[in-house]
């Protein structure tokens, strides 16, 4: 069986506006898909009420083939690193 990996939308959660900056330069760089979207929300943590640190989720459509005209296959791996 073939199967064509079209394309995929990545959630990552990162610390700092700067370090959304640096990774949206990064997915643009990398030539094995084009990146279609990119978007990031602040989110605070809040103890008793007063806000106490933030982080940002960002969110990252990456499109590898297309759709009606796929011209490769993608092998995803996924790599746990501490």
């Amino acid at each position: 069986m073939v199967k064509y990996l079209i394309n995929d939308v990545t959630t990552y959660r990162v610390a700092t506006v700067k370090e959304v900056e640096d990774l949206h330069q990064e997915l643009l760089a990398d030539p094995t898909f084009e990146l279609t979207a990119f978007s990031y929300t602040t989110k605070y943590i809040k103890v008793k009420g007063e806000i106490v640190d933030e982080y940002q989720v960002v969110k990252a459509k990456k499109v590898f083939n297309n759709e009606k005209e796929p011209d490769r296959s993608i092998d995803v791996k996924y790599e746990v690193t501490f």
